[in-house]
């Protein structure tokens, strides 16, 4: 596979590699600091809310915030049954390919019942 030319291109990589359960592709994505990231995000996320618990994401959207110096910023919104969750994605040149170099919880809303 050829690698993303764009930090928009490698984020919606990244969504559809979470929303397929692509585990490979999602830790190519990221760096050792935001997997740590990651795993703690799940402790503030409502249950069952957090990327690493989701269960049968249906779907993304991902809203552009713009450039920081060498970083875009991205948030992703990903739904499932239970609710939705979106996080800050930052995104930046590693050795050549775009990578997650930082990542925040910004909300998690369960779906009305």
């Amino acid at each position: 596979m050829t690698q993303p030319s764009t930090a928009r291109e490698a984020a919606e990589r990244n969504a559809k590699a979470i929303m397929e359960g692509n585990l490979s592709q999602l830790m190519a994505d990221i760096t050792p600091e935001v997997l740590a990231q990651v795993m703690a995000m799940g402790a503030q996320a409502p249950a069952g809310l957090s990327i690493t618990q989701m269960p049968n994401i249906q779907g993304y959207e991902i809203d552009g915030k713009g450039q920081d110096g060498d970083v875009e910023v991205f948030d992703v919104t990903f739904r499932s049954d239970v609710g939705s969750a979106t996080i800050a994605a930052s995104w930046k040149q590693v050795m050549g390919q775009w990578k997650i170099v930082n990542v925040a919880l910004v909300s998690a809303e369960l779906a009305q019942q």
